[in-house]
Parts: structure tokens; C-alpha cells; sequence
């Protein structure tokens, strides 16, 4: 019986330690996508408005857009994609309520 839970507790405490690696390379991914994404926006719109659109965008990337946007800057297509993500109905509601 002892062997048993030693596996289910060594297995809970890796995957926990997967779990918080996971989240704090997410949120470095996020910021560093924040920052390429907060000058396209603020070319646009200056200001706290622009904080807000910027968060928005953020908010509503997959991780995959985010990797993209951290990894690869402020390219045309990159550019092109923050208007996508922009147009989104999860964006436009979050925008719509962050500026209001």
C-alpha cells in the first residue's frame, strides 16, 4: 500500500512542478507579446485607451499568437495579426467594457 501512494505523490508533486513552469513561461510569453503589441496599438491608439486595446489583444490571443508575436516582433504579419485579433467578438466585448 505505501509504494502506491509514494507514486501518486511523487507523480502529483512532478506534475504540480510541470504546472507552475507551464504558467511562469505563459506569462513571460504574454509579456514579452505585450510589448510588441503595445507600440502597434499605440501607433494607433496613444494613451490608456491603447493600454486597454493592448490588454484586450492579449487576453484574446491563443498561445500560439502569443509565441508568434513574443518570438517575431513587430512584422508586417504580425502587424496583421493584432488587427485580426482585434476584430474578434471576445475583443471587441473586452475593449468595449474596458473603455466604458
Amino acid at each position: 500500500m505505501k509504494p502506491t501512494f509514494a507514486v501518486f505523490a511523487t507523480a502529483a508533486l512532478a506534475l504540480s512542478a510541470c504546472s507552475v513552469a507551464e504558467t511562469v513561461a505563459l506569462d513571460t510569453g504574454r509579456e514579452a507579446a505585450k510589448a510588441v503589441v503595445g507600440p502597434i496599438v499605440a501607433d494607433t491608439v496613444p494613451g490608456a485607451a491603447g493600454v486597454v486595446l493592448t490588454d484586450c489583444i492579449i487576453d484574446n490571443a491563443s498561445g500560439e499568437e502569443l509565441l508568434g508575436l513574443a518570438t517575431q516582433g513587430a512584422t508586417p504579419e504580425n502587424i496583421t495579426l493584432v488587427s485580426q485579433i482585434l476584430a474578434r467578438t471576445e475583443t471587441i466585448t473586452c475593449a468595449t467594457s474596458g473603455l466604458t
